[in-house]
């Protein structure tokens, strides 16, 4: 996780060269000694902000804020960190790197105020800065190299957040909701963004209206996790997760991987560690989704999806990442007991089975796949099944293309 004093740090990484005066970095420094009570604290803040009263330099003002700010955030006082992050943002309007960096504190600054979706928001528009920073700067390798290592700090971070995951679900695919059932989660979201509901049960009617309105299993497996966040963001993280296990059931394909179990699963596993410990859930969970993930993308290279399979690369390392920064202890997708020096390496791994894939293609319906396969023995009576599975795949892919 990155450290606000760490993300204070990035402001002047690039030139190496802050705005402050001496005055000012003395009392920056003396202001976050652990031994100084409440009362002295707040002195020292004033007379900070004092310390940058009769300069004329806009970017030294700014960078006091931002030091003031992640003062106050590291003791508990919320509302004026956020107050002085909001004013260096002003302050730093025509810098776009230092901007970001207050966009990253501030998102952290949110997160601990309960404002979720604005501090998502935030990290999200600073990720895009230091994204587009580092393709201005491609040239420059010094710059470019620092941009890459900050992007995937956030990256980790943010694939450990709610808000992110929920993202990715429509990455690949539209949504399963219908209009009907849309219109209402839809409804349910812009209600909790103006604070309507009193408590998470207080969503029970809209849940049972949109059940009753949904169709198919996965509009149904969509409509859990969409109410699944929102009992989430409405603070009831234990509800949260039974909605979540019915949607990672519901979005079950049968025989093989799907995306949107995928990451409903991962979804499941960032709210259980929210929870109190212990986690073996939650890393079980997340275990699982980088393993999925990791079938997804050796379809997507089979497929010839460069994109595609990238997407899933990054995705369970990024997650892979994420579970060793929650549980150091926690063991790789991959890992598994200590084999003995005297026993010879265990062979390559198979790749999924062709039948299995087929099914995952058709939602886990096995009788259609068998019907696809049944199509091509009268197109090719002389072929092996092995061959007209394959026949069924690519025909069923064209068609979707």
């Amino acid at each position: 996780m990155i450290d606000i004093f760490e993300a204070l740090g990035w402001l002047n990484a690039l030139g190496n060269h802050t705005h402050l005066n001496n005055e000012a970095r003395r009392l920056s420094k003396a202001v976050r000694r652990f031994s100084l009570r409440d009362a002295s604290v707040k002195r020292l803040l004033g007379t900070l902000r004092h310390a940058g009263q009769p300069s004329t330099d806009p970017l030294e003002k700014a960078e006091i804020l931002l030091h003031c700010a992640a003062i106050e955030y590291w003791r508990g006082w919320l509302p004026q960190a956020a107050c002085d992050a909001n004013e260096a943002l002003i302050q730093y309007a025509n810098d776009a790197h230092r901007r970001a960096v207050v966009l990253w504190m501030l998102g952290k600054i949110q997160w601990d105020m309960l404002q979720n979706h604005a501090a998502h928001k935030s990290w999200d528009d600073a990720r895009k800065t230091f994204c587009n920073q580092q393709v201005f700067l491609r040239h420059h390798s010094d710059a470019h190299a620092w941009y890459q290592n900050a992007i995937w700090q956030i990256d980790v971070e943010l694939a450990a957040r709610p808000e992110e995951i929920s993202t990715w679900l429509n990455h690949f695919e539209d949504s399963s909701l219908k209009l009907p059932t849309r219109h209402i989660v839809k409804r349910v979201k812009k209600r909790i963004c103006q604070q309507s509901y009193q408590n998470a049960y207080a969503l029970m009617q809209d849940l049972q209206e949109a059940t009753k309105l949904s169709q198919e299993v996965y509009e149904r497996a969509e409509i859990y996790l969409e109410f699944g966040m929102a009992v989430y963001h409405l603070g009831s993280k234990h509800f949260a997760t039974e909605l979540l296990r019915k949607s990672v059931r519901s979005f079950f394909p049968g025989i093989g991987s799907y995306h949107k179990q995928a990451v409903a699963r991962c979804l499941l596993g960032a709210i259980e560690w929210m929870n109190p410990p212990p986690h073996h859930q939650a890393a079980a969970d997340w275990m699982q989704s980088i393993k999925e993930f990791k079938k997804l993308q050796w379809w997507a290279e089979r497929d010839n999806m460069p994109e595609k399979k990238e997407w899933y690369a990054r995705r369970a390392v990024l997650l892979q990442a994420a579970l060793s920064d929650q549980s150091p202890q926690a063991p790789s997708p991959d890992t598994g007991p200590t084999v003995p020096t005297d026993v010879p390496p265990p062979s390559e791994p198979k790749p999924p089975d062709r039948f299995d894939e087929l099914v995952g293609l058709v939602h886990g319906d096995i009788e259609q796949a068998n019907r696809l396969v049944e199509f091509e023995c009268g197109q090719f009576p002389q072929e092996s099944r092995a061959k007209l599975i394959e026949r069924a795949i690519e025909r069923l892919l064209d068609d979707r293309r």
